[in-house]
């Protein structure tokens, strides 16, 4: 894969967001934690952000969110200053389609996002949704340092 394909683009309650190029759109694996994340910067200071992150990773498959079964190999976070909270996933699934290790991953992903919204004055928060669609990516893997304790 060319470092200049890296690309990430999604929908965003149908409305339609992307990331390209190797200063915006990377992966990295840390292999003390067995988890790999895919970040693409939607702006150029940085203020739009989506984050996936695969725990238990093990290359081409498919991964899970899911609150209500506990099922957590997958989570998605999106941040953007046009939003009051940051959107995280609670039920959703990526899927790894290629991967090569240490050099390139691709993959397609959807998932609803969802931010509690706390007001003054009230204890219960409010809980706002965002569904997350056609999400596809394709990223070099950057080399992450040896974890020491």
């Amino acid at each position: 894969m060319n470092n200049t394909n890296s690309i990430i683009s999604f929908k965003v309650d149908g409305v339609l967001k992307e990331a390209k190029g190797k200063q915006n759109v990377f992966s990295a694996y840390v292999k003390e934690e067995n988890a790999m994340m895919i970040i693409g910067n939607l702006d150029a200071t940085g203020d739009q952000q989506i984050a996936l992150t695969i725990t238990n990773f093990h290359g081409v498959g498919e991964y899970y969110a899911d609150e209500e079964t506990n099922m957590e190999d997958f989570g998605g976070m999106y941040t953007s200053s046009e939003l009051e909270q940051s959107y995280y996933s609670t039920k959703g699934k990526i899927k790894i389609t290629e991967y090569t290790e240490g050099k390139s991953i691709k993959g397609e992903f959807q998932f609803d996002g969802v931010a509690a919204i706390f007001v003054i004055g009230n204890t219960n928060p409010t809980e706002v949704t965002k569904v997350f669609s056609e999400g596809k990516f394709q990223t070099i893997i950057i080399p992450t340092p040896a974890m020491t304790p």
